[in-house]
């Protein structure tokens, strides 16, 4: 059972937000927006439009390239269902992930928990088919009819109760729907500590230490109560052999 509070809602230049959620990220956003500053990652409304299809003089754009593997075969997967679906996309961010469902033909619901993206999204990405959401999830409850697919793309790892989050989320699917996770990094155990103090040590660099405590490292043992397959594995040894440049993270669907 979802034990999360109904929320209520004020709009804010197209985006339905929660002032209960609002004041508990303040620090998150800050912290956040901080390192996209400095990490040269604050796009224009423009810039937002083209994703994920950046222009040639952006630093991330041979990034771009490599995350449109894992995007393109989701896509495909959604196509296979020849209907017309309603997903929810946790940490939607810029909204350009829900957009590209939504050209689709799929209704959409962009949920996070940073402002200044969700106003880009529902700037850039006025779809009637689109709806963006200020909201905490684990604490606050969306009332919105069922949905078929449920996604993160590139978000899952900024959660701090993976596991809580995955059965939240199964409240809202329904029967037969899937979660997928797309484009988050998971680790061996014995890999998870080397890839903390990595975190650690790049924030630290960028004077903006407080965001290694919103920035979590999961293993695969958080799906251990969940039945769930591999849409995409990397490392795969066709890739190896030939060099070719694909994802470094799992498409992991859950059912």
């Amino acid at each position: 059972m979802n034990m999360t509070k109904k929320s209520v809602f004020s709009k804010d230049e197209g985006v339905l937000t929660s002032d209960i959620s609002k004041k508990k990220f303040v620090d998150f956003e800050q912290a956040y927006h901080a390192v996209r500053t400095l990490e040269k990652r604050i796009l224009s409304i423009e810039e937002v439009k083209k994703l994920p299809f950046p222009d040639k003089n952006s630093p991330d754009f041979n990034l771009w390239g490599i995350r449109r593997k894992n995007i393109f075969r989701f896509l495909n997967h959604l196509l296979k269902k020849k209907k017309t679906l309603r997903v929810l996309d946790i940490g939607c961010g810029n909204g350009f992930f829900p957009n590209m469902m939504a050209q689709h033909g799929h209704q959409v619901v962009g949920v996070d928990v940073n402002l200044v993206e969700l106003k880009q999204a529902a700037q850039a990405f006025p779809n009637e088919k689109l709806k963006w959401y200020y909201l905490d999830l684990m604490t606050e409850q969306l009332t919105e009819e069922p949905f078929d697919v449920i996604t993160f793309c590139a978000s899952f790892h900024y959660f701090s109760n993976p596991k809580q989050l995955l059965q939240i989320c199964k409240t809202y699917l329904k029967p037969a729907g899937e979660i997928h996770i797309i484009d988050s990094p998971f680790y061996t155990v014995e890999e998870k500590a080397a890839a903390k103090q990595r975190s650690i040590a790049h924030f630290k660099s960028l004077g903006v230490e407080a965001m290694a405590a919103h920035y979590y490292h999961n293993n695969l043992d958080v799906l251990n109560e969940c039945k769930f397959q591999f849409g995409y594995t990397p490392g795969r040894l066709l890739v190896k052999l030939f060099r070719m440049k694909d994802s470094q993270f799992y498409w992991i669907i859950i059912k």
